[in-house]
């Protein structure tokens, strides 16, 4: 899905092969908005073929690994998000997406696969739609807060890992050209 509203310009495209994903293309600067737009790719299920994701909740302590490279290792917008089994928003209101856990990540430079560990206290279910952070105020005036002990109920729990239900890789906030390709999304220690 590329940026659809308020005259997006973020374009992108998504191949498979039997190893792997490659998730390519351009986030652009929404002119309206004046900022960049946002590209992603989820994973899909429906009632005739319904995703089957393993519990994943003994590793609440642990993290999610995005097994990548780039070619754009330079590209700052790359963010991960999960959703998950009665996911709630902090603050009731209008919303274009489901509830989901979303985190930054970086994919290092090389030829070879790394494993990216993104702890999940890095993950938050209350990020912007205007910027994809959760450390951002949007220019309706919501702020919106990272997961921490300040602020636990934005942050991921294990009933949410014993139930997940997908996944979404974005290219998002950060003008510029990336191109990622994905072999894997695990959760471990």
């Amino acid at each position: 899905m590329n940026d659809p509203v308020m005259g997006g310009q973020s374009h992108s495209d998504y191949k498979q092969s039997t190893e792997s994903g490659i998730f390519a293309g351009e986030c652009a600067i929404v002119p309206f908005l004046h900022a960049p737009g946002f590209c992603k790719i989820a994973s899909t299920h429906g009632l005739l073929h319904p995703l089957h994701i393993p519990d994943a909740s003994a590793f609440i302590n642990g993290a999610l690994y995005v097994e990548a490279r780039s070619t754009t290792p330079d590209y700052t917008g790359f963010k991960v998000a999960f959703s998950a089994k009665n996911t709630t928003r902090p603050r009731p209101g209008m919303h274009h997406a489901s509830p989901s856990f979303k985190s930054d990540f970086a994919v290092p430079a090389g030829n070879d696969f790394a494993s990216v560990r993104i702890p999940f206290t890095h993950f938050s279910v209350d990020w912007s739609e205007f910027t994809g952070e959760c450390d951002t105020k949007d220019p309706t005036g919501e702020q919106h807060v990272c997961c921490s002990t300040t602020h636990p109920e934005v942050c991921a729990k294990d009933y949410h890992l014993r139930q997940l239900t997908g996944f979404e890789v974005w290219a998002e906030g950060k003008e510029g050209k990336f191109d990622i390709e994905l072999k894997s999304i695990s959760a471990g220690p």
